[in-house]
């Protein structure tokens, strides 16, 4: 399960993931992740990333479909990659009938990969490993949602977001097939481009594009279609990140009381418009931040914070680390590559 990874003159080492294997893994979230990195290879006509497949005891691995896979090697057996690759990261794949006790091997050997500098993350509920490992305590992650009680219970040292992805430093999580797609395009669109990133989507979402710009639904539209009054309200929201529109403003946009706008939020969105318009803005922070061009003030402001001091706080509270924490790991990170 190798992806190709023939030398081409004038290159780097390529991006190495490498895949655990729980038995009942999820195999569209293997497959999602993996198509993504394959098809970065043959966009770009270059060996950008690689992949291979680690099993825990056995080389065949049975999937959540049934389906056995044969891993490329054995967590015994598994070598460290050379110091000279680029990146390297391991991503548990878990799925729905995934064993989630701790497995002392396992979690002895994502504590020396994380020695070792190695990024780590899980697929589905596959992050759970690594915080068994104790490798998680102040880390955020995307977790898939009927895991998310047993997460409060067991692992109360790491932050359990909404988000359906999240790349919290170096740990990488997404809770599903779609948001493993979606990671990997984020790890794409860090070390390449954002035209390789288009044209894999272009090739692997074609099917279920309305136009070529498009843009993931978010787990909150998938769930449900929306009124289009307040989709009308979203789509004001996120083109006013840095002046945020006020309330009384909001509502008059779409015809509504602030009361009446209040209840359609808390209703198909479970939230506040206040609240809903918040985590947009501190969304984009994080994903500012992570790409590390512009400075925790600069932030603030395209994100529409009244001061810096209170865009920390509000940062802090919604992932758990600072904006400056995040710069600095994502400085660090990208002076690696």
């Amino acid at each position: 399960m190798k992806a190709p990874t023939q030398a081409v003159a004038g290159t780097h080492c390529p991006i190495t993931v490498e895949f655990v294997l729980l038995s009942h893994f999820s195999l569209l979230s293997f497959t999602a992740a993996a198509d993504a990195l394959t098809t970065a290879n043959l966009v770009s006509g270059q060996p950008l990333f690689a992949f291979r497949t680690i099993a825990l005891t056995e080389h065949s691995v049975v999937s959540d479909l049934g389906i056995h896979l044969t891993a490329d090697s054995l967590i015994s057996q598994s070598e460290l990659p050379p110091n000279e690759a680029s990146t390297n990261i391991v991503l548990i794949c878990g799925g729905y009938r995934c064993d989630l006790q701790e497995d002392p091997q396992l979690s002895n050997w994502l504590r020396l990969r994380d020695q070792q500098g190695t990024q780590l993350g899980g697929l589905w509920n596959g992050i759970l490993a690594v915080s068994a490992a104790g490798l998680m305590t102040g880390y955020g992650c995307a977790l898939h949602p009927d895991n998310h009680t047993l997460a409060s219970m067991r692992h109360p040292h790491m932050t359990v977001r909404p988000d359906t992805l999240v790349v919290d430093r170096t740990r990488w999580s997404a809770a599903g097939p779609s948001s493993a797609f979606e990671l990997m395009l984020m790890l794409i669109g860090r070390h390449d481009s954002a035209e390789t990133v288009h044209a894999i989507r272009q090739i692997l979402k074609a099917d279920t594009m309305v136009s070529a710009d498009s843009r993931p639904r978010s787990w909150k539209q998938e769930q449900a279609e929306l009124p289009a009054n307040l989709q009308s309200a979203l789509r004001l929201m996120r083109n006013n990140l840095d002046e945020p529109v006020s309330k009384l403003a909001l509502a008059q946009h779409i015809n509504l009381s602030t009361r009446a706008m209040e209840r359609l939020f808390q209703r198909h969105l479970n939230t506040s418009p206040a609240r809903f318009y918040r985590q947009l803005r501190l969304q984009r922070a994080h994903e500012l931040l992570s790409q590390g061009d512009a400075s925790v003030g600069e932030v603030s402001d395209v994100c529409g914070f009244v001061s810096a001091a209170h865009f920390s706080r509000s940062f802090q509270k919604r992932y758990g680390v600072s904006p400056s924490d995040v710069l600095r790991s994502t400085s660090s990170l990208l002076d690696m590559s």
